[in-house]
């Protein structure tokens, strides 16, 4: 499976300066043609980390300080602060103008050792194409419709209860890369970013909130633990899954989260759309 790398379906340049790339802020990669969508803000940083150092990411986080309207354009500049033999310390800053919108710490490298393994198994689930489309109701275009979703039921045997079927406090969801994006770390950054969706789905009340190996794969299993809300934050993990039971990337996000308008509809348990 190849195709464009997901920095790139996104919108990402490079300059002539190495250090410097930048992101115009399209609908395409927004929330509800409004906003930069944060996982398109950490996908495009490590795309321009991984293009300027020339190593894949290991490890990256990414502080939301500002939002980068639509019709703006993001500058991300690159600092390398320690580069050895195996391993590359960076950070990335992307802004608009002074307004500074996102910081990303990341660590970069590649070391060889005849040595893989995991722990956590892959959750029971239906095969994408048994599996309910999650619809989206967006009054605007937003990066999510790019994006081909399905509620990643249990099977009757290990059905356990909660939205999906994998426990009250647990959602899990196929999700497939836009068409013609292949497999990268930009692209398990923009999955990497749908614990809020998990949130709003297992709350007890309507709620928004807002804020890594490689494999070919089509589809993806979205493993979304939220662990709870407290004092106006939620908090929750995320494993992304291949088909084959291969773990590809885990996250964690905090959220905001406050209440959804009086004319939006929630059924605790129902499935929903929340991004």
């Amino acid at each position: 499976m190849t195709g464009l790398d997901a920095s790139e379906w996104l919108g990402l340049r490079p300059t002539h300066n190495p250090m410097r790339w930048f992101l115009p802020v399209t609908p395409k990669v927004s929330v509800r043609s409004t906003f930069l969508f944060g996982g398109a803000g950490l996908a495009a940083a490590t795309g321009a980390l991984e293009g300027t150092t020339g190593r894949p990411v290991v490890w990256a986080t990414a502080q939301y300080l500002s939002f980068a309207q639509v019709g703006s354009v993001m500058d991300l500049d690159v600092t390398v602060s320690v580069s050895g033999h195996h391993t590359t310390q960076a950070r990335v800053i992307g802004h608009v103008g002074e307004n500074e919108i996102i910081t990303v710490l990341a660590a970069l490298g590649h070391r060889d050792l005849d040595l893989t393994a995991q722990w956590p198994t892959m959750p029971h689930v239906m095969s994408p194409d048994r599996c309910e489309i999650r619809e989206h109701h967006y009054d605007a275009e937003s990066l999510g419709q790019y994006l081909d979703q399905r509620w990643a039921a249990a099977p009757p045997e290990h059905h356990r209860g909660g939205p999906t079927g994998h426990g009250r406090g647990r959602v899990c969801v196929w999700a497939r890369a836009p068409e013609g994006v292949g497999p990268s770390a930009s692209t398990l950054a923009i999955l990497g970013d749908w614990v809020p969706m998990g949130i709003g789905t297992v709350a007890s009340r309507p709620i928004s909130s807002n804020s890594l190996d490689n494999t070919p794969t089509d589809w993806y299993l979205l493993e979304i633990e939220p662990a709870g809300i407290s004092n106006g934050f939620g908090h929750g993990h995320l494993r992304i899954w291949g088909r084959d039971g291969t773990l590809h990337a885990i996250a964690s996000q905090s959220v905001l989260v406050r209440p959804r308008p009086p004319d939006s509809s929630h059924v605790p348990g129902r499935l929903r759309d929340d991004r």
